[in-house]
């Protein structure tokens, strides 16, 4: 399904429509990654190319985690591709240390979230359909609904589905803004990743931002730490980090 954009008295440029952030996002960012890391709006364009904001090849990243428990931290988090008898070409994108999204390209070009694991807690989380990443098409101010069924199954035991449950929410470009990180300064597009839902015995609700900068992927984001801890005690374990270098 897709969102109605309402340009409103959003200033128009020759190359794009400039969105400001909302107070609300303004807030919930600057307490997760900083005041000083979101700059002013850039005009923004709809999405192309989604491999422009998050190129698809072997690399490392190291963060500074800003808020959350391991704050002041440093992470070196990789993306790496995974083989498949198929040959189609699949994605692994270290959220944490511990937390790995497995990233695949649909052949429309959009880029899709449909598994996280954890590790360090030995479980897998799917979702169906996918979790939004980066969507061919997608305009400035654009939001898109999404439902979704949520299963959540232990490593140790992979075919005994321990929690379920389904989610709902709305994935939004929020428009490109300045973004200044240690690894530098970059025009970033911004979407967030709102849901809410139940998976396991109780009511949980998430926002996630990811920050992308053409030619390097993720310079900022906001996610959660822990995939136990959140979707099924749901404790929120929300934390920001930027990137140091790439």
């Amino acid at each position: 399904m897709l969102g109605v954009v309402l340009l409103g008295s959003r200033p128009v440029h020759a190359d794009g429509v400039v969105l400001q952030l909302p107070p609300a996002d303004q807030q919930a960012i600057a307490a997760k990654l900083g005041s000083g890391v979101v700059g002013k709006a850039l005009p923004s364009k709809p999405i192309q190319d989604p491999s422009v904001y998050f190129p698809l090849q072997d690399k490392a990243l190291t963060y500074q985690v800003m808020a959350g428990s391991n704050a002041g931290n440093m992470q070196t988090l990789s993306l790496a591709k995974a083989r498949r008898p198929s040959g189609k070409p699949a994605w692994r994108f270290q959220l944490s240390p511990s937390l790995q999204a497995f990233i695949r390209q649909t052949p429309e070009g959009d880029l899709v979230m449909p598994a996280v694991s954890d590790l360090k807690e030995g479980v897998v989380v799917v979702t169906t359909p996918a979790n939004p990443f980066v969507i061919v098409g997608m305009k400035p101010g654009e939001s898109r609904p999404f439902s979704q069924k949520v299963s959540v199954n232990y490593l140790d035991d992979p075919t005994d589905q321990d929690y379920s449950g389904s989610l709902s929410g709305t994935y939004t470009f929020m428009g490109t803004y300045e973004v200044t990180v240690p690894a530098g300064t970059y025009n970033a597009v911004l979407f967030r990743v709102k849901c809410e839902g139940k998976v396991g015995p109780a009511h949980t609700q998430d926002t996630a931002y990811y920050f992308f900068a053409p030619g390097v992927g993720v310079v900022a984001m906001i996610t959660q730490e822990d995939v136990t801890a959140f979707w099924i005690i749901h404790i929120d374990t929300s934390t920001g980090k930027v990137l140091t270098s790439s």
